[in-house]
């Protein structure tokens, strides 16, 4: 009995303390205190297909590796690289809408693919021809001597002057 007695004098007394913290946490947190940034959603995003084909053989390529690079308003925004499936294609759903994508294709025994696309609609579908290797062209096959590609030997054959003295080039 003597509890009771005792919780009913401290209850009233613990009311009045803790009134005042809430009412103080209701002001705090009213409209009037500004809560930060606000809330800015995330741009749509648009859903890219990339289907990849032997331009050669006219069937998909398993496993090419599709290099996506997204930039906005001319900053790089991020990239991402997948790989295709057994039918050639690679999706992607988290460019933006509005972004410029260069897009990369390289498959084994097939030229590197690059292309800048504009990212304007919720959905995009691209396909990639790629073609078989060619030949590398390289300023260092059959090069005259003394010239680029001799191996840096550096050797020359001596020119000669409007005055008819000879002068080796260096």
């Amino acid at each position: 009995m003597a509890n009771a007695f005792r919780f009913r004098r401290i209850l009233p007394l613990v009311v009045l303390l803790l009134l005042p913290t809430g009412l103080m946490a209701n002001w705090w947190h009213g409209s009037s205190h500004p809560r930060g940034r606000k809330y800015k959603p995330p741009p749509p995003t648009a859903k890219i297909t990339v289907t990849v084909m032997s331009e050669q053989f006219h069937k998909p390529v398993n496993d090419a590796h599709v290099i996506f690079h997204s930039t906005r308003d001319n900053r790089p925004d991020g990239f991402m690289e997948m790989t295709t499936d057994r039918q050639g294609k690679a999706v992607i759903t988290v460019i933006p809408v509005g972004d410029t994508l260069v897009l990369q294709v390289i498959g084994n025994d097939y030229q590197t693919f690059g292309q800048v696309y504009k990212i304007d609609k919720r959905t995009k579908s691209i396909t990639v021809m790629l073609l078989p290797p060619q030949a590398q062209f390289s300023d260092y096959r059959n090069a005259p001597t003394g010239q680029i590609g001799d191996g840096g030997k550096g050797t020359t054959k001596p020119q000669q002057n409007n005055n008819g003295s000879s002068q080796k080039k260096h």
